[in-house]
């Protein structure tokens, strides 16, 4: 059973892999012998995901150093925290939702995902072995419920978006890349306590059945699991770890 989820010495890209969930991530699947190599601008070693060139060199050189890859975690993205002073152009009603803004989002949360695809998928095509994992959200398979923030503010419906399209793309890869031994799955979580304001932990956990939000490190198996050989028969698919929510 050990060996069923192992993902002893996998070389595996995450990106993202120096934020909220990507740090979660990173220092788990190390802990559990897995090679990570950490696409991010925070990184020793600075990717930027949503050029095409960096990615290519970034990924050439994983290869060249390791002669094989073996997963990809797709965690990056532009996500606003409730609260924050920072964020809060990412609150704004949709109809007055900076384009700018739009277009960064997508950028990063979408297509930055695609372009990793485009550099990752002849290595894994020629191995004829790999496990990709998006990460998604709740909010890809439902609305946001704009009642649990303050009021005038709305869920950034750039990232719901984004998140939304980053289903599909995980569908066309899977069905693409199926006939090579590569399978391609979503985990898609809800949220996780990370010292958001009170009023709004109240009101999130109210939402799913188990009435709180997630606690760190609650995602790690699911990751874990889906790049692991005891996913071996999955691909395609959305895996729901959201305490519920979506199930009501």
């Amino acid at each position: 059973m050990k060996d069923l989820f192992s993902v002893k010495d996998k070389v595996i890209i995450l990106t993202g892999g120096s934020g909220f969930l990507g740090s979660q991530f990173n220092q788990h699947l190390t802990s559990c012998g897995a090679k990570i190599i950490n696409f991010d601008n925070k990184a020793d070693n600075p990717v930027d995901i949503t050029n095409p060139a960096d990615v290519k060199k970034a990924v050439d050189k994983t290869f060249k150093k390791y002669k094989h890859i073996d997963g990809v975690v797709n965690v990056a993205a532009i996500n606003a925290v409730p609260g924050s002073e920072t964020s809060k152009d990412f609150w704004k009603p949709y109809e007055k939702y900076p384009l700018t803004l739009w277009k960064k989002e997508l950028d990063v949360n979408l297509t930055a995902a695609h372009i990793i695809m485009q550099a990752v998928a002849p290595i894994m095509m020629n191995q004829k072995s790999g496990s990709i994992v998006f990460l998604a959200t709740d909010l890809a398979v439902i609305a946001p419920n704009n009642s649990i923030y303050q009021e005038g503010k709305f869920k950034d419906i750039a990232y719901v978006a984004s998140k939304t399209g980053l289903l599909g793309l995980m569908r066309s890869w899977a069905s693409y890349l199926g006939k090579y031994n590569i399978r391609v799955n979503a985990a898609v979580p809800g949220g996780m306590y990370n010292d958001q304001p009170a009023d709004f932990v109240e009101k999130n956990s109210a939402l799913n059945m188990l009435g709180r939000m997630a606690e760190k490190g609650e995602y790690d198996g699911v990751i874990q699991f889906l790049l692991s050989d005891a996913s071996s028969y999955m691909t395609g698919a959305s895996l729901l770890v959201d305490g519920g929510r979506t199930a009501w």
